[in-house]
């Protein structure tokens, strides 16, 4: 039985999958200790990927989190891997996450990224991280922030406990993975090795490099609603449980968070803060100066939070 499971997940998008499922193959560690299960909503490769003993599953979803629900069953893994299909790893990536389960208590492992470019020679890009080439990495963008779930790594078990919210996940999932494994109080683990390499592409899910303002608008408070909405959710059952005070209020500095960055862009939205939770958040992240200001953004005019929501649409456009 393999230890890790690689869960890959594709939905639209065909192009770099190829690329994606070789890196996962092309691992130092033996074949017989982990296994691949792809994911994704079309058929094209079924049979490229059945030659290389790669499991498939068709999951029409649209919440991310409902593709790795329809995994779970044919995982074997106690350690589940995640790749999306346009980033990849490097060789080495699943022999180091071996080494670093070898230590009982760790749930939750996530490592760094490095960005490249459609074009980039991917064996120049591993040789220098493999020679920890330190002026090549010097201008290169490197993250090890939880939020790509391609550097991350969970036990299974954490998943299947809190399988009710991950399904409803939408956006996000990478912030939802570190989440689950803070609610399940064990030993979590961030590694700044670099295992894998993020594409920046036009098709990116974060770029959102949306042809109008208002598309990006909608798009956004879209985003954030899911994740405050799921946040309540699981603050409540973890109160119920008796969790830590403090996992509840990380938690909630972030429901919070959301919350308000909903009403900033939305004073109509669903979820709409008031003084008490502008208090409440001030209290929780008193050392965000900028979030603090961007909160107060509730109380001032409708025209003056669309003037800042633009200049925020503007810098990612450009990022992206």
């Amino acid at each position: 039985m393999p230890f890790i499971s690689v869960i890959i997940t594709a939905h639209n998008r065909r192009e770099f999958l190829l690329e994606a499922v070789n890196s996962a193959l092309n691992q130092t560690l033996p074949k017989y200790e982990y296994e691949i299960i792809v994911v994704k909503n079309f058929s094209e490769y079924d049979d490229i990927l059945k030659n290389l003993d790669v499991k498939t599953i068709f999951s029409n979803e649209e919440n991310q989190g409902a593709d790795i629900v329809n995994a779970l069953p044919y995982a074997e893994g106690e350690v589940i891997c995640f790749l999306d299909d346009d980033d990849m790893w490097v060789p080495w990536k699943l022999e180091k996450v071996k080494e670093a389960f070898k230590e009982e208590s760790l749930c939750y492992y996530h490592h760094a990224l490095l960005a490249f470019r459609q074009g980039e020679n991917i064996s120049e890009l591993i040789d220098k991280l493999k020679e920890n080439n330190k002026e090549f990495l010097r201008n290169r963008f490197i993250d090890l922030s939880p939020v790509n779930s391609s550097s991350t790594c969970i036990k299974k078990d954490i998943l299947v406990k809190y399988v009710s919210q991950l399904k409803k996940v939408r956006y996000f999932i990478d912030n939802f993975y570190y989440y689950f494994a803070l609610l399940k109080n064990c030993k979590i683990k961030f590694d700044p090795v670099i295992l894998t390499l993020y594409r920046q592409h036009y098709n990116n899910s974060t770029a959102l490099k949306e042809k109008s303002f208002q598309s990006w608008l909608e798009k956004k408070i879209t985003f954030y609603s899911n994740r405050y909405e799921l946040l309540i959710e699981l603050i409540s059952s973890c109160k119920s449980e008796g969790m830590r005070d403090t996992v509840v209020k990380a938690l909630l500095a972030q429901a919070l968070s959301d919350k308000i960055t909903v009403t900033r862009l939305s004073k109509d939205g669903p979820h709409k803060a008031n003084f008490r939770d502008y208090l409440k958040y001030v209290s929780l992240d008193y050392k965000n100066l900028k979030g603090i200001l961007l909160a107060s953004l509730i109380f001032m005019p409708k025209s003056i939070q669309l003037y800042v929501a633009r200049k925020w649409y503007e810098k990612e456009q450009k990022a992206s």
